[in-house]
C-alpha cells in the first residue's frame, strides 16, 4: 500500500458459524459472529486477541487465516470452494508488480501444465493459529490478471484494475537458498488452512459494503518493527458522499490520493489508518464476509486517515466477464480452480 463499512444483513435465522458446515470443522463450539464490531485504531494482531474485547477476538479468528504475506505486502483468500479445495486467492497488481506480468492484456495461465508457481516471500499464517508464522513457505501460483492500461505504474494504477487472482496449494517448504520452486499446482489435496469456522467454504463468502457500518482490515505492514505478526483496523465505512467529500480534502491537504477519482461502481472507503505492505489485505465485515482488498491509503499529514478498497463484487463481475468471453476449450482449463466463486 503506498505509504501515504455495513447495515447489517437480514438474515432469516441467526447466522452461526455450525459444525455442520464442512466436514473438517472439528470445534465443538461454533463462534456465531457479532452483530457489529467497534472501531479500533490500527493495532498488532497479537495485541487484539491479547485484548479483553471478545467480539474483536471472534472475529479476528474467523478471518486472520485468510490473509497472508505476497512479497513485502499481503494477499487474501477468497474462497476454497473450488473443485479441489485450494485456496483461491485475490492480491493487488502492484504488489505481484505490473512489470512481471507477460502482458498487459487481460490473461490466464493454465497452472495444471504450466509452471508459474514461486515458494519465496509467500506466507500464510500456520495452519493452528499460531501468531509467529516461522519460515514456512507455501506455494503460490498466479491464476488470472485482468486489463492493465499501458500508462499504469505500480505507483499510480487505479483501484479499477489494481487486482488478480491467484492459487495456493498444500507445497511447503522451509526458507533456504534462493531460488526455491513448487511443482506444478498439487490438485489430489484441499488446502490445509487456519480456517476452523469454515469461512472460506460457506455459501456466502463474500458480501457488499453497506455505509456506516464497521469493516475489520488485516494486513501485513513492511514496518515488522511495530507490527512483526501483522496489523487489524476496524474503520467505518463512508457514504458515496463521504468518499466524495474526502476526496476534496485530500486535494485541499496536498494528499495525491485527491487526483484519484472515487468510483462507487469499483471501490468503497474506509475511515482508518493503512501502512505499506498492507495492500492485497483483506477488509471483511461483522460476519466475517469478504467485502474487498486493500490498494492504497492517505498518508499526507493532514489529510484524512482513509483506506481505499476494491469491491469484491468487483472483482467478481470482471472475472465473470472475462470467463465468459473465453473459449469453451480455456473455460476447461480454469473453470476447476474458479468454480467456487463465479
Amino acid at each position: 500500500m503506498k505509504t501515504k463499512s455495513l447495515i447489517n444483513l437480514i438474515l432469516v435465522g441467526i447466522f452461526v458459524f455450525c459444525q455442520s458446515c464442512s466436514k473438517d470443522n472439528d470445534n465443538p463450539n461454533p463462534i456465531t459472529p457479532p452483530s457489529s464490531i467497534d472501531i479500533v485504531g490500527l493495532s498488532k494482531i497479537e495485541d487484539i486477541l491479547n485484548g479483553d474485547n471478545q467480539n474483536l477476538i471472534d472475529l479476528l479468528h474467523i478471518v486472520r487465516g485468510s490473509v497472508g504475506k505476497k512479497g513485502p505486502a499481503s494477499k487474501t483468500i477468497w474462497s476454497r470452494k473450488n473443485d479441489y479445495g485450494l485456496g483461491l486467492y485475490i492480491s493487488a497488481n502492484h504488489v505481484y508488480n505490473i512489470s512481471g506480468w507477460s502482458s498487459r492484456d487481460a490473461e490466464f495461465f493454465d497452472i495444471t501444465s504450466e509452471n508459474l508457481g514461486i515458494f519465496e516471500t509467500s506466507q500464510i499464517p500456520p495452519t493452528n493459529g499460531n501468531i509467529v508464522w516461522g519460515n514456512t513457505l507455501i506455494a503460490d501460483f498466479p491464476l488470472i490478471h485482468f486489463d492493465i492500461s499501458p500508462s499504469a505504474t505500480n505507483t499510480n494504477i487505479l483501484p479499477s484494475e489494481d487486482f488478480y487472482l491467484g492459487i495456493i496449494d498444500n507445497q511447503r517448504v522451509e526458507q533456504g537458498d534462493f531460488p526455491q520452486y513448487p511443482n506444478l499446482v498439487q490438485i489430489n489435496t484441499p488446502l490445509d488452512m487456519y480456517d476452523q469456522y469454515n469461512r472460506t467454504k460457506l455459501d456466502q463468502t463474500w458480501n457488499m459494503p453497506y455505509d456506516g457500518e464497521n469493516a475489520m482490515l488485516v494486513g501485513y505492514p513492511q514496518d515488522k518493527e511495530n507490527y512483526p505478526n501483522g496489523a487489524v483496523a476496524i474503520g467505518k465505512i463512508l457514504s458515496d458522499l463521504e468518499a466524495a467529500t474526502i476526496i476534496n480534502e485530500w486535494k485541499v491537504a496536498g494528499e495525491s490520493e485527491g487526483d484519484i477519482p472515487y468510483n462507487s461502481l469499483v471501490e468503497f472507503f474506509v475511515e482508518a489508518t493503512g501502512l505499506a505492505g498492507m495492500s492485497g489485505g483483506g477488509a471483511f465485515n461483522s460476519d466475517g464476509q469478504l467485502l474487498g482488498i486493500m490498494v492504497r491509503a492517505s498518508d499526507a499529514e493532514n489529510a484524512p486517515k482513509v483506506i481505499r478498497v476494491v469491491k469484491i463484487t468487483h472483482i467478481k463481475s470482471k472475472l465473470t466477464e472475462f470467463y465468459n468471453g473465453l473459449s469453451q476449450t480455456d473455460k476447461e482449463k480454469i473453470n476447476s480452480l474458479i468454480s467456487g466463486e463465479i
